[in-house]
């Protein structure tokens, strides 16, 4: 009789009961555990089967799957990669053809199966030894496995097995919940965080995942009936989308009777609900179909979980909350800066893709918010918006930067300055109040060298600060030039706020002659810099000095220049000139200037005698009153003062009788068109005949021609400057060409 019979002849004897009453099924599933008998004994096949027949374990009965060689084995795991258990002989076609499977099987990955070596020839492989060398999980030989063994055995070996499972599945649904932290500012944060929920309940309860639902939305005192459904496993997976009321087979009645404050699980039949409300705005239903009971010890698990589950979810809804807050205007619910960002970032950056960008400036929203409040501009705002979106189209992405001002980012590319401008053609109705707006728009489209979210936000704020300054209440297209002139703008700001402090800037010395007798009579003090060895204009830094606020260290540096000059010349033994110096209008509305200006002037060695003001006509227009105070105090303490550019500002001749000046300077505007047949009709004739009835002086600048002194001279103007008698010069310079100066030279 061979061993393999002797082994049925055993199990045939054995009394001892052994199967099902023994270990009671948990009936959680139809399936079956997958055993996979490997041996070249087809009697050791029988045998096992017989012995294994009408047995179950963990709720679990077994289906047999056999392979007569190693070779054989490796062909059909693969064709059931779910087995749970390995029965294989060591000695088949080959001494170690066992160990070599074991060795492949894990290999491959394989290793979750749980392998039991079973040998009649103990002698070929040593158990110490292929315990120690092989991944193999039990090791009998053929003889000592009885019916009773077996079952034991194998009971051990697939609970292993469903502990590895139930690892796996913890670890993946782990895995998901982790992914939606990651994912919680994108669109699928809920979907995913729902997927981990539910495939944690089906690890946790060791259930197969017949059926669950996760849904989520506003919650409703009076139902769940409008609860859409973002998650689902087995026949549910097909229903995402849909209410979850419409779904066939659901006892509605029973998830309405939830409680709504506590996340407490609620069995039912066959299945469970939990019900968690978060800020009373969010709600989240969790709906699981099970076959089987749930065991005690996995329904106190299960409330735990749903503890935890809850805090998680009140968390998660803060969190989109926050979301909510940073990416939305709070007054209006529109996108904000950081949508507006993250939106060109997403376009450019993440997708490489095209758009035109525009910021909207509107131009009389802040005198709105003086007159009637920011509530009135923030409807004027939700009406721009509105037509906005009618007129261009509803794709167009649209935000609030700050209070007055608007972003546009159409991916299409076809926005452009003309239908932006056109927005703000017809009047808005705001409270049943007609408002007509003019908006200041920087539109880029392309000619950005770098195609990144940041480039493209640095060149559409630079048109529009561009277009503020230029053509206000107008729109204007980017060109790559912009961002050189605002980087050369900042570069000479800094470089002249160096200059200043280390007393880089010279100041140079224009005549000024009395036109009849060619007798020089004063000079006009004017500021020179170079900045990197290219000469700057004051065209250039004096309007920038007014606007970074260094325009009055500026002036007090001329002041000292003029004394200076004036000391130098006295050292000579050369007359005294009258040296004219500008002012800025910021210099005289800043608070204690004039006394500061009257100290360095002291200082300086000037007197009226030597030292005369020159302020522009738009200045004077633009701040009058205060202007008038100043003036007069300089008047009080002696000054002369001079009206200087006259004619090409406001041009209101009330302001010569409210001023108290000495002087009007003629223009070169209106110098330098003078014609003989045309002189007595001129401006520059005009204003000598005005400045004659108020007992003003006048001084003509600009003068180039011989034949422009001549008509001066016939009109009766009495001082002059310009090129035609001498350009600016150093002191050292000017005192040399003074010294050679001849009139009658020039004019002959």
């Amino acid at each position: 009789m061979t061993r393999a019979k002797n082994d049925i002849v055993r199990i045939l004897e054995e009394t001892e009961e052994v199967g099902s009453d023994r270990f009671p099924p948990r009936e959680l599933s139809l399936s079956f555990w997958k055993i996979l008998v490997v041996d070249d004994d087809i009697d050791v096949h029988e045998a096992t089967e017989f012995a294994l027949r009408k047995v179950t374990i963990l709720g679990r009965s077994l289906e047999l799957i056999h392979a007569y060689s190693g070779q054989e084995a490796e062909t059909v795991f693969n064709a059931h990669p779910d087995t749970a258990v390995l029965l294989l002989d060591v000695v088949m076609e080959k001494e170690h053809a066992g160990l070599h499977l074991v060795e492949k099987l894990r290999g491959q990955g394989h290793s979750k199966p749980r392998i039991i070596l079973r040998t009649g020839h103990p002698g070929y492989a040593p158990e110490s030894r292929i315990i120690r060398e092989y991944d193999i999980n039990d090791y009998r030989t053929k003889d000592e496995l009885t019916r009773t063994r077996l079952i034991t055995t194998l009971t051990a070996a697939i609970r292993a097995f469903d502990y590895i499972n139930t690892l796996e599945q913890t670890r993946n649904g782990l895995e998901l919940i982790i992914d939606s932290t990651r994912e919680l500012y994108h669109r699928r944060s809920f979907d995913l965080f729902a997927q981990g929920v539910l495939t944690q309940l089906t690890a946790l309860l060791r259930l197969e995942p017949q059926g669950a639902i996760c849904a989520i939305g506003p919650g409703h005192e009076a139902g769940l009936t409008e609860l859409p459904i973002i998650a689902g496993l087995g026949r549910f997976s097909s229903q995402i989308g849909y209410d979850i009321a419409s779904v066939p087979g659901i006892d509605i009645d029973v998830l309405r009777g939830l409680p709504g404050d506590s996340p407490e699980p609620v069995l039912h039949g066959n299945s469970f609900a939990m019900r968690f409300t978060a800020n009373k705005d969010r709600e989240l239903l969790v709906y699981f179909e099970h076959e089987g009971g749930i065991e005690k010890d996995a329904l106190s698990l299960l409330r735990l979980f749903s503890g935890n589950l809850a805090l998680s979810f009140e968390n998660l809804a803060l969190i989109k909350r926050l979301d909510e807050l940073a990416f939305v205007d709070q007054r209006l619910g529109l996108p904000n800066h950081n949508a507006y960002f993250r939106t060109l970032s997403d376009v450019i950056d993440l997708n490489e893709g095209a758009c035109h960008v525009a910021l909207i400036s509107i131009d009389e929203a802040p005198q709105f918010a003086v007159a009637f409040g920011m509530d009135f501009v923030d409807r004027l705002i939700l009406a721009v918006h509105a037509r906005m979106k009618a007129m261009i189209g509803d794709t167009l992405f649209v935000a609030r930067l700050g209070e007055f001002r608007l972003a546009v980012i159409d991916q299409d590319c076809l926005i452009g300055e003309a239908v932006l401008s056109s927005v703000f053609e017809p009047a808005f109705i705001i409270d049943n109040t007609t408002i007509t707006l003019s908006a200041t728009i920087g539109v880029v489209r392309d000619g950005v060298s770098e195609r990144e979210s940041v480039a493209v936000d640095r060149a559409v704020r630079t048109t529009l600060l561009r277009a503020t300054q230029k053509t206000p209440g107008k729109a204007m297209l980017y060109t790559p030039d912009f961002e050189e002139n605002i980087a050369r703008s900042v570069r000479l700001r800094s470089g002249l706020h160096a200059a200043l402090q280390n007393r880089e800037l010279e100041f140079h010395f224009q005549p000024q002659l009395e036109l009849a007798s060619g007798k020089v009579t004063g000079a006009e003090i004017l500021s020179r810099w170079n900045h990197d060895g290219e000469a700057v204009s004051p065209a250039c830094f004096i309007p920038l000095a007014e606007k970074s606020g260094l325009i009055s260290e500026l002036t007090f540096q001329a002041v000292q220049a003029a004394g200076g000059f004036m000391r130098h010349r006295q050292q000579l033994m050369l007359p005294d000139l009258r040296i004219s110096l500008n002012l800025s209008v910021s210099d005289i509305n800043q608070h204690g200037f004039v006394p500061r200006l009257l100290a360095e002037v002291r200082d300086a060695g000037l007197t009226p005698a030597t030292l005369q003001f020159e302020i522009t006509e738009s200045f004077a227009m633009q701040s009058a009153c205060e202007v008038i105070k100043a003036i007069e105090v300089l008047k009080k303490n002696g000054f002369r003062l001079s009206l200087d550019d006259f004619g090409t500002g406001f041009s209101s001749l009330s302001y010569l009788d409210l001023l108290p000046i000495d002087e009007v300077k003629i223009d070169r505007s209106f110098v330098s068109p003078l014609q003989r047949d045309t002189a007595r009709r001129s401006i520059a004739a005009s204003t000598q005949t005005i400045a004659d009835n108020l007992e003003l002086e006048v001084l003509a600048e600009g003068v180039e021609t011989v034949e422009q002194h001549q008509i001066l001279h016939q009109i009766g103007v009495r001082f002059v400057q310009g090129f035609l008698y001498g350009r600016p010069m150093p002191q050292s310079a000017f005192i040399a060409w003074e010294k050679g100066w001849d009139m009658s030279k020039v004019v002959l």
